[in-house]
């Protein structure tokens, strides 16, 4: 069989890595890949979490080192997306949990131990604190229902248990001269209460969320590693689901030249579930440029230029610019020229998304950083 000039410069191009390539992991089901944990991670399809018409992935991860991975039925080159590593990518949608916020505890109002109201200067061994069971014991003086920093109720506390505190200043003792008192602050007298023990009066900091992620691709020879992905750094494209793309040019690790990837595995910062409605591995030979010059120091009330880097001939282009990341990525500048005028004086990120206006290419990102001065 002769081969025609086109398509012996076709497979060349393949060999070489050089051709548009796209190889879908997951889009609504799993595509040549199979799912398993990595340390005590978990991934799993989620049938009550959906993205678009498709199912999701629920990844359960405990930080950057446990999380899932998607195994590859057939692996592929490592060379078809990394030999150019600015033409190669990691395309992920993702959704993060968003923890319930935490019940506050404290005087004043504030919730105590068992859900009961804590009033001011009263103490967890206080009468009348517990509301008193069947079989219950009534607390003596000084002493505390559980284990000290337990409630009721809680595994592994028996309701009918006493067990005397640890602190001999909650046994009803005085303290020895400049003893502080639980929940005291310096300056404080006897009998003015402050933040108290086991929790009680302690403001309750936000509940961890996933804000940044990590991304491994293992091969045959060694790994590379996309480092934290801060998820603010990306505009959501749908309700709570955000596109994220990491040019192979992030990735660091072993040298994988002639290597297979294996493996994508997953991770987030804290312990918290993260949902995934597409993953794919990609490679453009010509990636859409996204340059937002170098970074800029410029004064309060004054309009700023922005001018992007161009694209090659013959490559239209979109540009979207947020100038402050603190909110979120938003639309506020178009164009590859655009200005913008800061009020007030500090330190702001400036985003630039580069889009193809016929969805052929994915979306390039650049960030630079502003001064303001007054």
């Amino acid at each position: 069989m002769v081969l025609s000039f086109a398509a012996v410069l076709m497979l060349g191009l393949l060999a070489a890595g050089h051709a548009d390539s796209k190889t879908v992991l997951f889009s609504g089901s799993l595509q040549g890949a199979e799912l398993g944990s990595w340390g005590s991670g978990t991934i799993e399809l989620d049938e009550e979490e959906s993205y678009l018409e498709g199912e999701a992935l629920r990844v359960e991860t405990t930080g950057f080192y446990e999380g899932g991975r998607l195994q590859l039925t057939r692996p592929l080159a490592a060379d078809t997306f990394l030999s150019d590593p600015e033409g190669g990518y990691v395309r992920l949608v993702v959704k993060v949990h968003e923890p319930e916020e935490q019940a506050p505890v404290g005087p004043g109002g504030m919730m105590g131990p068992g859900g009961f109201p804590a009033e001011p200067g009263m103490m967890p061994a206080e009468p009348g604190m517990f509301p008193a069971e069947p079989g219950m014991v009534p607390p003596e003086p000084g002493m505390i229902p559980g284990q000290p920093g337990m409630m009721p109720g809680q595994p592994g506390v028996d309701p009918g248990m006493m067990i005397p505190p640890e602190d001999p200043a909650m046994m009803g003792m005085p303290p020895e001269p400049g003893m502080m008192m639980p929940g005291m602050e310096p300056g404080m007298e006897p009998g003015m209460m402050g933040p108290a023990v086991g929790g009680v009066g302690v403001p309750q900091g936000p509940p961890p969320k996933i804000e940044q992620l990590r991304v491994l691709l293992v091969t045959d020879m060694g790994a590379v590693d996309s480092g934290p992905i801060v998820l603010a750094d990306y505009a959501e494209i749908v309700e709570d689901w955000v596109q994220v793309v990491v040019p192979m040019s992030a990735f660091k690790g072993a040298d994988l030249t002639g290597s297979s990837i294996q493996h994508v595995a997953l991770f987030g910062d804290v312990e918290e579930t993260f949902w995934v409605g597409e993953l794919e591995l990609g490679y453009e030979e010509q990636p859409l440029v996204a340059d937002a010059g170098e970074n800029i120091t410029t004064t309060v009330d004054r309009m700023t230029p922005f001018e992007a880097a161009p694209q090659p001939e013959g490559v239209s282009a979109s540009y979207v610019w947020d100038f402050d990341d603190l909110d979120g990525i938003q639309e506020e500048g178009y164009g590859a020229e655009t200005s913008w005028t800061f009020l007030t004086p500090g330190y702001y990120v400036v985003t630039l998304t580069v889009k193809d206006p016929a969805g052929r290419r994915v979306d390039r990102v650049d960030r630079i950083h502003v001064k303001v001065t007054e």
